[in-house]
């Protein structure tokens, strides 16, 4: 009777295992292992990457913590959470490194950094989650939808003042998707969009000037000077030369001449897909967004088979946070958007990034496998 009771407590932190979504846990192991072998091939073939194995390492244990913290947990976690996150926002504006003009990564013992922006994604959806789950009933008006609206704008105010636009263009898509499964009307919601568009000319007067000149970069890329493609173009310039050479079929592991040349800036980070066109060509390229894609796309089916309000939520504000990591990542190396700064989850080198990416997937296998009701508590009031 003791050593059944022993193997009950070491078994009762893994119970989830019990009730996975197996086939989101699946694609993630599958995107992970596409991350190892251009990360391989970046280091070189005859150099196993090992710092981006210790960081993937570190995600797996992340999920694992997150997954077996339990779903009850994390929602009653989510406010202090949230706020962590936002005073380590304030933190890094007075005390962080300072890396190319912009503050972004808190020093830790041991030589480690933090980077608060990618900690307060996470925040940002267990918040949004939290705040969601407790209203009695769908936002109908704008005063219903200030309080989270402020929830994200304040957040992507401090990330802007870092400055570091990419991370902070994540939070206004998360907030948007959230308020519509809550059941907020497009009528709404289509002002988040309209307000901040019509502002746009705007708010050119108050970005930096290496900001100013992506974004003229980017409106004028088909028509790039020479002195241009080798200065402030030179990112935009290599990455669609890289997408462009992969053809049908690609290079080949490790041969792909941006890659093997050193001539792509980024490559290992932001700008990780071009490696894949160019040594895996047009069908390797699309199996990976592809992959990528039914990450997104498991998650939100997995929300819709919810009944629990957070349960829902939370998974689905996972998928929207893949979802628009990779439109905006992808987007960038194609030029459909100006350069921006942003990784590509469980893909790109970036050690926060990894783990937060870790942490949202233990978090939406955690609350899948929670034993909630298939009806929410409201249901049941008047």
């Amino acid at each position: 009777m003791r050593r059944r009771t022993l193997a009950w407590h070491l078994w009762r932190p893994f119970r989830f295992l019990q009730s996975t979504d197996w086939v989101l846990a699946l694609v993630v192991v599958l995107i992970a292992g596409c991350g190892l072998a251009v990360q391989w091939s970046i280091e070189g073939i005859s150099r196993f990457p090992e710092g981006h194995v210790i960081r993937l390492a570190a995600a797996g244990i992340a999920a694992i913590f997150a997954a077996a913290y339990g779903a009850r947990r994390w929602q009653d976690s989510a406010w202090f959470f949230y706020g962590t996150s936002l005073a380590l926002l304030i933190l890094v504006l007075l005390v962080g490194r300072a890396t190319n003009n912009a503050n972004r990564w808190l020093d830790l013992v041991g030589g480690f950094k933090l980077q608060p922006s990618e900690l307060m994604k996470l925040g940002l959806m267990l918040a949004l989650a939290r705040w969601f789950s407790e209203k009695r009933k769908a936002p109908q008006s704008m005063g219903e939808l200030w309080v989270p609206g402020l929830m994200t704008a304040v957040p992507a105010a401090l990330v802007l003042l870092q400055p570091d636009l990419g991370t902070a263009l994540t939070f206004g898509p998360v907030f948007l998707g959230m308020s519509w499964i809550a059941g907020a009307p497009w009528r709404l919601l289509k002002w988040f969009l309209l307000v901040p568009l019509a502002l746009f000319p705007l708010a050119l007067f108050a970005v930096h000037d290496y900001q100013l000149e992506r974004i003229d970069i980017w409106w004028n890329q088909d028509s790039l000077s020479q002195e241009q493609k080798n200065d402030a173009g030179y990112h935009l310039w290599h990455s669609k030369l890289a997408i462009g050479s992969g053809g049908m079929h690609g290079a080949g592991w490790g041969q792909g001449p941006e890659n093997r040349l050193d001539r792509l800036p980024e490559r290992h980070n932001d700008f990780i897909f071009p490696v894949i066109a160019e040594e895996w060509g047009f069908w390797g390229a699309t199996t990976f967004l592809g992959l990528y894609a039914l990450l997104a796309l498991s998650a939100f089916a997995a929300a819709r088979r919810y009944r629990d309000p957070f349960t829902r939520f939370v998974v689905a504000g996972v998928g929207m946070h893949f979802a628009v990591h990779l439109c905006l990542n992808v987007g960038v190396t194609l030029g459909v958007f100006p350069t921006t700064g942003l990784p590509l989850p469980m893909v790109s080198f970036g050690g926060t990034s990894m783990l937060v990416g870790g942490l949202a997937i233990g978090l939406a296998l955690a609350v899948g496998a929670s034993k909630a009701p298939v009806f929410s508590n409201r249901a049941f009031e008047d």
